[in-house]
């Protein structure tokens, strides 16, 4: 036995015999710069190692020093003060410096299907809540004939369930993609539209796709049929989960499937940052995705320990025993901030470094290493910019195991803790407690709860947790586990930890995004507004409506958006379909009235609906002749376009010595300003016509906006009362169009409107007759129904956590082998 603990080399020494003696090895074999788990140590063995080397030293050893330490000679030397954990103060500095160089990213959209939480709003009100989306496998699968996985977990319903038709594919390559490929699709569509951000913004863009993936339980009895379909191979290949994305959404950055276990989603968060600062990406999609169809992963783990008894992550706790197996999808939107605050852009938080390393030679292949997990943090942070101390916040990686749980926490204790005191305690916490460990999409929930603590300055609760693992000093370290909701002091940054089972660790360092506009509500006059919605299908729209309906009764769109900021929201932000809604409103009490009607089939004042094909279509303004109500014409239209143009046009004509006429040129001179101001407004609208037509003074407004006749020409034939009759040649060649009678609604009588919807045949008739805010809306929502995108709304209002897409899903699984066909050409 040893007599003096600081002797140089007593401890190597002492435990070269230890080892010797306990694996009755010849000390010639005993190698002090390789692994413990080399010799064939295991948890066991190394427990007991712990406890005799702790009554040697007079000091409690924790087990988790042999993962820390991972040789022989590298633990003697840690024990004998030798070791060294900082980072050198040159790499220290250049970091630093590189820092200030490149500006933060922004998260402006998330789309997620985790167990128990369909969409971010879902997932929000399952962390704030604290419940718990563990269960058993779900009934559902047993009609699809694959293994019934005999554990419970973090699981998603509905699997098979694909709108392929959406993505413009068919069912024969549906059924033969991957489950994981075909919810990557739907999520990164939910999040672009939670960005506010029609993906055809992002098309032929050096936009980059970075996408975590790592098993594929689906495939593989496909790929192994002795002649696997030519579909089956793209269906189910990694590097297709990221190309379809790119090949779908038509982005032309770099597109990347990344497999690195457990941290694959966040080493794609990490990977895609890279992408953006180094001018690769101009933005990037990024996220991960795990699906279970198989027992066999399961049993494996189960075999070897690695799963909890109970099926619960306990993570932190002193009853932790393994974690519990999940899945699910995750994906954000990522921006250069001074991009995303240009566009107008939402913002979760922001991203403000990040590091990726590798355990290296650990105390196994699978053992986590505590020295290389406090220089990520090191790096990260160091990256960032952010002080140790302005952490408020680790979303860990957090399993929930007896010695990888307190490995994590030591690593950030010595760094995070640095300085400072228990009554300025960072929170630690983990998403695996919620919904289960999601392996491949494990790092991406972390990321975004993290996103989500920022933007809303909440912490949610940590389940399972009620007495701190003893092999975790925590009394040492000034952190703390939320056990309800706590509130996260403003400006506090955070940061989000995940770990590969074969030693690639990720940490991103995260800061809030501080908003100079307030969205608090103001004290704004009740005015009309325009809602609309779309959806490729009818029953579509009608759920989407319904969505919406329970948002506003529940009282939480009145909390959360302005009215105008919401119809801003869903005009600029949406790509739109073939089915249309548009609603006038002036509050949510009356926009839930007619969506309420909408959804009941019933007729609503301000509502119009719209079944249009989304191709070109051509338009025509017919203007109306003065009509029984001359002075109608004077009245000014609500709208800044139309009251600039028509004071010029006033203006003109005065200069064109019209000040001096009788009376009926007088009023001809209003209709014609008045009719001119309504066409360079809707064309200010995007609303550009094929050609105008018109009658009376209306054919004159027409020749202008046609360019056949100039303006000065135009006042010319008003002074002397000349009209041209009007012209339907070209209007009757042309059966395709939709037509906009242009005049206020006292001079378009019920009978010429009836006449002219008759001689029009199948042609759209709108009216053009609005000079209040709410008549405008009208005619704007009938153009949209009708199938017209107009710049109605300039600004882009809050958009996160609004309900998305309604997919109208149909079971997709593999069907019995069909012939190979020939239709399918590759390139390679």
């Amino acid at each position: 036995m040893m007599n003096s603990i600081n002797e140089p080399n007593r401890i190597q020494e002492w435990l070269v015999e230890e080892i010797k003696e306990m694996l009755e090895m010849d000390k010639s074999e005993i190698d002090i710069h390789q692994s413990f788990s080399s010799f064939g140590l295991d948890s066991a063995a190394i427990m007991m190692l712990s406890g005799e080397l702790g009554r040697l030293l007079q000091r409690k050893i924790s087990p988790t020093i042999f993962w820390e330490f991972t040789s022989i000679h590298a633990l003697a030397s840690a024990l004998e003060g030798e070791n060294g954990r900082d980072m050198p103060d040159a790499e220290r500095a250049t970091r630093q410096l590189n820092a200030y160089d490149r500006e933060p990213i922004a998260i402006v959209g998330m789309g997620c299907r985790f167990p128990g939480a369909n969409g971010v709003r879902a997932f929000w009100e399952l962390l704030v809540q604290g419940k718990d989306a563990i269960g058993a496998y779900p009934a559902d699968r047993l009609k699809l004939n694959e293994p019934v996985v005999g554990r419970e977990g973090g699981y998603l319903e509905g699997i098979d369930g694909f709108d392929y038709s959406f993505f413009n594919l068919s069912y024969r390559e549906a059924i033969r993609m991957d489950p994981q490929q075909r919810i990557l699709l739907e999520v990164v569509w939910e999040a672009f539209e939670d960005a506010g951000i029609p993906p055809s913004d992002w098309a032929n863009t050096m936009s980059g796709t970075f996408i975590g993936i790592s098993g594929n339980d689906y495939g593989r009895k496909d790929l192994l049929a002795e002649e696997p379909h030519i579909l089956s191979l793209t269906g189910n290949a990694l590097s297709i989960a990221a190309n379809r994305l790119s090949y779908l959404y038509n982005l032309n950055g770099p597109s990347l499937a990344i497999d690195t276990a457990c941290s694959s989603s966040l080493a794609a968060v990490h990977m895609a940052c890279q992408s953006i600062w180094s001018g690769d990406s101009k933005q990037a999609v990024a996220g991960g995705v795990n699906i279970i169809l198989t027992d066999g992963i399961t049993t494996s783990l189960s075999n070897a320990g690695m799963l909890a008894g109970d099926d619960r992550c306990k993570t932190f706790d002193a009853k932790a025993d393994g974690y519990v197996r999940g899945e699910g999808c995750g994906a954000i939107l990522l921006k250069p901030l001074s991009k995303a605050v240009e566009d107008g852009n939402d913002i979760y938080s922001v991203i403000r470094g990040s590091s990726l390393n590798q355990d290296g030679r650990s105390n196994g292949i699978t053992a986590p290493n505590q020295h290389a997990q406090e220089k990520l943090l090191q790096a990260a942070y160091t990256q960032a910019g952010i002080r140790f101390d302005d952490i408020g916040y680790i979303e860990s990686h957090g399993t929930g195991t007896y010695l990888g749980d307190p490995i994590e926490v030591k690593a950030l204790g010595n760094v995070v803790s640095t300085g400072r005191t228990t009554a300025d305690a960072y929170y630690l916490g983990s998403v695996k407690t919620n919904i289960g460990h999601l392996e491949a999409a494990a790092g991406i929930a972390g990321l975004m709860k993290a996103a989500l603590v920022l933007k809303h300055g909440i912490i949610p609760p940590n389940l399972h947790f009620e007495k701190w693992n003893d092999e975790i000093p925590h009394a040492k370290y000034a952190v703390r586990v939320p056990l309800k909701c706590e509130t996260l002091t403003p400006g506090l940054c955070a940061g989000a930890s995940s770990f590969g089972f074969g030693g690639t660790n990720v940490h991103v360092a995260m800061g809030p995004f501080m908003a100079e506009q307030s969205y608090a509500a103001q004290d704004l006059a009740e005015q009309p507004e325009l809602f609309v919605l779309s959806a490729r299908r009818k029953e579509g729209l009608s759920r989407l409506a319904e969505q919406y309906i329970h948002l506003i009764r529940s009282g939480y769109a009145e909390q959360e958006w302005q009215l105008s900021e919401l119809c801003s929201s869903l005009w600029q932000g949406r790509q739109h379909h073939s089915h249309r809604l548009a609603l006038v409103a002036s509050s949510f009490d009356e926009l839930a009235e007619g969506l309420e009607s909408f959804h009941a089939e019933e007729e609503h004042t301000g509502l119009k609906v719209g079944n249009t094909v989304l191709s070109e279509q051509e338009i025509v303004f017919c203007f109306s002749d003065t009509g029984s109500d001359e002075e109608a014409y004077v009245q000014p239209v609500q709208d800044q376009s139309f009251q600039q143009t028509f004071f010029v046009v006033n203006q003109f004509v005065q200069m064109q010595g019209a000040s001096n006429i009788e009376e009926r040129q007088r009023s001809a001179f209003y209709v014609f300003a008045w009719q001119f101001a309504f066409g360079r407004m809707l064309r200010d609208w995007g609303i550009v016509p094929k050609f105008s037509t018109g009658a009376g003074v209306g054919a004159i407004t027409a020749a202008v906006l046609n360019g056949t006749i100039t303006m000065v020409e135009a006042v010319q034939w008003l002074k002397q009362v000349v009209y041209s009759a009007e012209d339907n040649q070209e209007l009757e060649q042309s059966a395709s169009e939709c037509l906009i009678y242009i005049g206020p609604l006292s001079s378009l009588s019920a009978e010429d409107v009836n006449r002219q919807s008759h001689a029009s045949g199948s042609r759209k008739i709108i009216l053009g007759n609005g000079q209040s805010r709410l008549a405008l809306l009208g005619l704007a929502g009938e153009l949209h129904a009708a199938g017209f995108r107009t710049k109605l709304y300039e600004g882009k209002g809050r958009t996160h956590m609004l309900p998305v897409y309604p997919w109208h899903h149909q079971s997709c699984w593999r069907a019995a082998e069909r012939p190979q066909s020939s239709s399918f050409e590759c390139f390679c």
